[in-house]
């Protein structure tokens, strides 16, 4: 969910540009569901981990030329300084607004921030989106030696594996928790995403064309995908929330497969035009700060008016400032000698 722009992209030849116009409406689906509690809308996170498996994973191919040493070092060098510094801000952030409570178990927040609900140890509720970053960080302590040490064609086939085996996981393990939070929240049961992702890296190096061509018809699988929630969301026990194995095994596949299928329709480049909207890609740019700290915003919004709907107007202010600040102060300054995530995936 880190990706983002630079400036002056629309001068970069083989950007794509589209994908910023999706971080978009990740950020904004997880925004609407949280300002006013509208169910599935949490997929947007979905959609951020697919694409950070898309963009990472080609990122990894593009380097594995280099020694295993610079191929580490840069990739997790790359991440630390696009992920920590607005992390710690946002640390900073709530320590300031709510206290130091969520110190006492301050070690949990070195990867481990997923762990923190299913275990049922109290945090500020602000810093429970903080769960989608763990996941990521876990799958990519161990992706990165993947993809150096085994051909395209296996990881083809590892990648694979990944998305059968993390719904067989929902599946046996869902009777082993008594609430859903360990099946949404858990690296295991969600690897199916960034793995989805990785997939599409690897169609979109061997077969861009094909994904050019046909890759619109994503939207199709997307509607699919989207009319199937809504005919299951009326038959009991097909939710999240129930914590059935139907629920948690089905949901979380349609989900992914909305995410997949909208980023197929990005990567054709055909009816794209909405997603190329200035005013959209700057939205993505700053998504990830826009991420962290939208919950903080719509508790501090809350605080100045009772009205939803003016909560949410307030918070978005607060959120899109914030993240720009963030932005323009210190993200972009620091990532300004590093190659373009979405440049280096037209190699």
């Amino acid at each position: 969910m880190e990706a983002t722009g630079r400036q002056g992209e629309a001068c970069q030849p083989g950007r794509i540009l589209q994908l910023d116009g999706l971080r978009a409406a990740a950020i904004l689906a997880v925004f609407f569901h949280h300002a006013f509690t509208i169910k599935l809308l949490w997929m947007g996170v979905d959609l951020f981990f697919v694409l950070s498996g898309f963009l990472i994973t080609g990122i990894l191919i593009a380097h594995k030329k280099d020694s295993l040493g610079r191929y580490l070092g840069g990739f997790y060098k790359r991440r630390a300084r696009r992920i920590y510094p607005p992390y710690v801000l946002l640390l900073a952030v709530t320590t300031l607004l709510f206290g130091t409570s969520w110190m006492r178990h301050a070690y949990m927040y070195v990867f481990l921030m997923n762990f923190l609900h299913p275990l049922r140890i109290l945090e500020p509720y602000t810093l429970v989106i903080l769960w989608s970053l763990a996941v990521e960080e876990q799958f990519y302590l161990v992706w990165p030696f993947v993809v150096y040490f085994v051909r395209e064609v296996q990881l083809w086939w590892i990648a694979s594996v990944l998305m059968v085996v993390a719904p067989l996981l929902r599946w046996l393990c869902t009777p082993l928790f008594a609430r859903e939070w360990a099946i949404h929240f858990l690296t295991p049961f969600r690897m199916d995403c960034v793995a989805a992702g990785a997939l599409l890296a690897l169609l979109w190096r061997s077969h861009r064309a094909l994904v050019q061509q046909f890759g619109a018809y994503g939207l199709g699988l997307a509607a699919a995908a989207v009319i199937a929630l809504g005919l299951l969301s009326r038959i009991r026990g097909y939710s999240t929330a129930a914590n059935t194995r139907a629920g948690n095994t089905v949901i979380y596949e349609l989900t992914m497969l909305i995410s997949v299928g909208l980023i197929l329709w990005a990567l054709s480049g055909r009816w794209v035009g909405i997603l190329k909207l200035a005013r959209l890609r700057y939205i993505g740019r700053i998504s990830y700060s826009m991420y962290l700290i939208s919950t903080t915003a719509l508790v501090v919004a809350s605080w100045m008016v009772h009205s939803i709907v003016a909560t949410a107007a307030i918070a978005a202010a607060i959120t899109v400032v914030y993240a720009s600040v963030s932005w323009y102060v210190m993200e972009k300054p620091l990532l300004s000698r590093e190659p373009d995530e979405a440049s280096v995936l037209r190699a």
